[in-house]
C-alpha cells in the first residue's frame, strides 16, 4: 500500500540520519540537542551564533566543536567512573578554572595529574579550552602540547592551554584535561571546569 512504503521510506531515512556519520555542522549539532533535551532555550543558528554564557539547565547537553566545526567525542566525568574494577585504573585529573591569564590579554587553563588508583610515574597530559556559543556549542579554542608527566602537579609538571582574546566581555568557558596513564590501562574521561571570564576569542 502506498501509505505503508511511505511511512518504511521514512524510518530509513531517519535511521539513516541518526546513526550515519560522526560529524555535523554547529547549526545541526544545536538543532539536534535541542531535539533530544528539550531545551526550551531557542538556539541561535550557527551563522548567528556568539560567544556567551549558557542558560541554566543546559550544561549536560553539551555538543563540543574542533577547530573545523567537526564533533568531538567527550566521554564521560571522572566523577561517574568506577574505581578499582581490576581492569583499568583511575587517574585523579588534575585541572583548573579557566582564567585570564597574568599578562592580561589570554585565556589560559592547566592540566596535571595524580596517581588515583594507578601504579606509574608517568603519564601523557594534555588540556584544552573550549569556549561557549550561543548554539549551545562549547567549541575548541585552544589545546597545550602532551607532555609526559609525573604525578602531583606544580608548576614543572602540568600543562598550558592558551589563546589570545580579542574583546574582555563575560563569556563561559571550560578547560578539559585528558590523562593517558604510561604502562598501564586506565578510564577515558575528560573531566573539565567551567567558568565565566573576560574573554572572547571571536
Amino acid at each position: 500500500m502506498p501509505g505503508r512504503s511511505f511511512r518504511r521510506a521514512t524510518i530509513a531515512v531517519l535511521a539513516v540520519l541518526i546513526v550515519g556519520g560522526t560529524s555535523v555542522s554547529p547549526a545541526g549539532a544545536s538543532a539536534r540537542e535541542g531535539h533530544l533535551f528539550g531545551d526550551p532555550t531557542p538556539s541561535a543558528t550557527a551563522a548567528e551564533a556568539v560567544p556567551g554564557i549558557p542558560p541554566s539547565g543546559t550544561s549536560d547537553s553539551a555538543v563540543y566543536l574542533d577547530e573545523a566545526g567537526q564533533v568531538v567525542s567527550m566521554p564521560r566525568s571522572e566523577a561517574a567512573v568506577p574505581r578499582g574494577d581490576g581492569f583499568r585504573c583511575t587517574p585523579d585529573s588534575g585541572r583548573d578554572l579557566p582564567h585570564v591569564s597574568k599578562n592580561k590579554v589570554d585565556a589560559s587553563g592547566h592540566g596535571w595529574w595524580d596517581k588515583g588508583d594507578c601504579s606509574s610515574n608517568r603519564a601523557k597530559v594534555f588540556n584544552c579550552l573550549y569556549e561557549y556559543f550561543t548554539d549551545h556549542t562549547w567549541r575548541r579554542q585552544a589545546c597545550s602540547p602532551t607532555k609526559e608527566l609525573r604525578p602531583g602537579g606544580g608548576s614543572s609538571d602540568r600543562t598550558v592551554a592558551r589563546r589570545k582574546c580579542h574583546t574582555f566581555v563575560a563569556t563561559a568557558w571550560r578547560n578539559h584535561v585528558e590523562v593517558d596513564v604510561i604502562g598501564e590501562l586506565d578510564t577515558a574521561e575528560k573531566p573539565m571546569r567551567e567558568k565565566v571570564i573576560a574573554c572572547r576569542v571571536q
